[in-house]
């Protein structure tokens, strides 16, 4: 995490409700974040987010295990002490429902967080914010009509948090919906022919797997279109033909041919990588989604090593979703977590490649 410039003074909801984008790198949409302060002027400190569930019946065993996980994490050893926790929950408000009916709504959610820390009993409350439609609501508050659906300051505010940040050099960033648009599949209109060819290569993929073959003339061929399909998309490709498309999807489910798309993490490859591996995971639509795990997680490779940490975590998000045994999204996911830098990857891709190609001169020996 980021931690923004010390010389401006973070004080209350008002500000806080300013800070979330510059502390998540992004400005977040129906998430829940948790932010611990261990600094009294700055407000910073640790954050960690996750989706807000849709139906209100999850929300009190959510708001038990994050809240656990999130003082599991915090006072780990070694960490600084966190003074007190903010609990943000963003949402948007659904067709026909307006934003105070929104916060209205988020209410219950607040007062399980206040519940589950207070079981817990390590982490007091300062604040639990709403950030819905532009504005926020801080239900600690009980002052009629102070602290609801207040605006947030526009950005001309010169003294606004957001303001004296953006003079810093910091940005808000994207929105939640806007970065995770880059791998969610395609809408299926017009998608008959990829349908079908998603069909023919899981129903392949699928007889592959079950008769556990030695043979590797299936991995060899994955290997020739992966490789095809780079330099394809590095000559300015921007989509392959259907085949080809579910070919690359369910081959990368076998380690070694995912593998072969970790090593394409080079500087000059990290383009035209992220090109092709957005297409892929795009174009894995249902009931086939579960196949573009290798696709996120590559992804979200590329999108670490471009120092793009957003999408990085929220294709891992979708990857983990999709599949939550996955060892090398797992993996990923806690490096970047723990702050790892990304250059990490690149030993780890070169002796990938240096054992492929040791294993594709054995076979033609």
């Amino acid at each position: 995490m980021k931690t923004p410039n010390p010389r401006i003074k973070v004080d209350g909801p008002a500000d806080f409700a300013q800070l979330l984008p510059f502390l998540v790198g992004h400005q977040p949409e129906d998430c829940i974040a948790l932010h611990g302060r261990i600094d009294t002027e700055t407000g910073t400190g640790p954050t960690m987010t996750i989706s807000l569930p849709d139906d209100p019946a999850t929300w009190q065993a959510t708001a038990a295990a994050f809240a656990a996980k999130f003082i599991h994490i915090t006072h780990a050893p070694g960490q600084p002490n966190i003074l007190d926790i903010v609990v943000f929950l963003c949402r948007t408000p659904r067709p026909g429902q307006s934003a105070e009916e929104t916060a209205e709504a988020l209410r219950p959610l607040a007062d399980y967080f206040v519940d589950a820390f207070t079981d817990i009993g390590r982490g007091s409350i300062q604040s639990t914010i709403a950030l819905v439609d532009n504005r926020w609501w801080a239900y600690e508050c009980h002052l009629p009509g102070c602290c609801e659906g207040e605006p947030l300051p526009s950005p001309d505010d010169p003294t606004s948090v957001a303001a004296q940040l953006a003079r810093h050099g910091w940005t808000l960033g994207r929105r939640t919906s806007e970065i995770t648009q880059e791998f969610q599949p395609i809408e299926p209109e017009d998608t008959a022919d990829l349908h079908r060819a998603l069909d023919n290569e899981g129903a392949a993929w699928a007889q592959y797997c079950a008769n556990a073959s030695d043979d590797n003339t299936v991995l060899r061929a994955t290997h020739a279109l992966l490789e095809t399909a780079i330099h394809d998309f590095r000559a300015g490709a921007t989509e392959l033909a259907h085949d080809i498309t579910a070919r690359l999807i369910f081959g990368l489910n076998d380690e070694w041919a995912r593998d072969h798309g970790l090593e394409h993490i080079e500087d000059d490859d990290l383009p035209h990588a992220r090109r092709l591996w957005a297409f892929l995971a795009r174009r894995a639509i249902p009931p086939h989604e579960a196949a573009a795990v290798p696709a996120l997680t590559l992804l979200a490779a590329v999108a670490w090593r471009q120092d793009d940490i957003p999408t990085a975590r929220y294709a891992l998000k979708r990857a983990l979703t999709l599949d939550p045994d996955d060892d090398f999204a797992d993996a990923l996911h806690e490096a970047i977590n723990h702050e790892v830098d990304a250059t990490t990857l690149l030993p780890i891709a070169r002796n990938t490649k240096a054992e492929r190609h040791a294993r594709a001169e054995k076979d033609r020996a």
